[in-house]
């Protein structure tokens, strides 16, 4: 069995280097004309090496070798006799990779329920609307970068059976990282929380008219918990929100803890029973339902 690295960190190493050799370069010129300061390049620079943890999943997928490579590394001791990682054949017919693995995350955690009205199933009822909702928070192009992400993610891991999609994320930090990067840049979609939140629950109700199914405020709930409550595990210390920040951005941890603070603030005033005529407790009627509410002569007279 060698000793050698495998290719995809060698690769890593390479492109380490080279960049390394671009940033001594040009540094001499910028201090010298004054275009761009010292400090503000070194950061710029100090920033790049600290992404080369999330790149490193690219690197091990951008040849045959490093698949081998990463196939023998999960048979140690094979000598090279094992089985390459298979690779992701996905269908002909789908497009949208980024809805597929966050909905991942839905269909494993929320039991399924039968809605005692329309008789869909949720949350599978919602898997149409939640694509064209989730699409509509993002330009073109900044979704079809994110759909390329979540394409990559699939081939390094060679299928996108669900239950094995996280089983071999949770074995691979740095393929964690880069997964969690689709996560991030859908929940910062919600820094305006309250309007954010309406607008979205207003677009599903839309989506799934035909369908019978009202989205409501639970489902919301229920919905963001399950996709997001995961990153709260990166905001619990100092070194927890600096390492978010190198990962994904300056600032990402602030505007992570001021949404989930909204939503936990939100969640708790839905919990709370509203007082009706005589002083007594009523259940808050749910978002979707109050609309309704509204044209009957009940509600007229709250």
């Amino acid at each position: 069995m060698t000793t050698d690295q495998p290719p995809f960190a060698r690769h890593h190493r390479t492109a380490q280097a080279l960049v390394s050799t671009f940033q001594e370069a040009l540094e001499p010129q910028f201090s010298a004309k004054g275009a761009l300061s010292r400090e503000d390049f070194t950061r710029a620079m100090n920033l790049m090496m600290a992404h080369w943890p999330t790149v490193l999943p690219l690197f091990a997928s951008i040849c045959q070798s490093c698949t081998q490579a990463a196939g023998c590394r999960e048979g140690a001791g094979c000598g090279g006799g094992c089985v390459p990682r298979a690779v992701f054949k996905p269908d002909g017919r789908r497009r949208d990779f980024v809805t597929r693995l966050l909905f991942s995350t839905v269909r494993m955690k929320v039991p399924e329920i039968v809605d005692p009205i329309s008789g869909a199933v949720f949350p599978q009822i919602i898997a149409g609307g939640l694509q064209t909702s989730l699409n509509g928070l993002f330009y073109d192009k900044e979704w079809e970068a994110l759909n390329a992400d979540a394409i990559a993610i699939y081939n390094h891991l060679g299928t996108d059976q669900d239950a094995e999609v996280w089983k071999r994320i949770a074995g691979q930090d740095t393929l964690a990282v880069l997964t969690d990067t689709l996560f991030v840049r859908v929940m910062l979609r919600f820094r305006q929380f309250h309007q954010q939140r309406q607008t979205f629950t207003r677009r599903m109700t839309d989506l799934l008219r035909d369908k019978r199914f009202v989205f409501a405020d639970g489902h919301f709930e229920t919905l963001f918990d399950t996709l997001f409550g995961r990153l709260r595990e990166g905001l619990r210390t100092e070194l927890d929100r600096a390492r978010l920040d190198i990962h994904y951005g300056e600032g990402t941890a602030d505007a992570l803890m001021r949404i989930f603070d909204q939503f936990d603030k939100h969640r708790l005033e839905q919990s709370l029973p509203v007082r009706v005529l005589g002083g007594r407790s009523a259940s808050r009627p749910m978002l979707a339902q109050r609309s309704m509410l509204g044209a009957t002569p009940a509600a007229k007279r709250r």
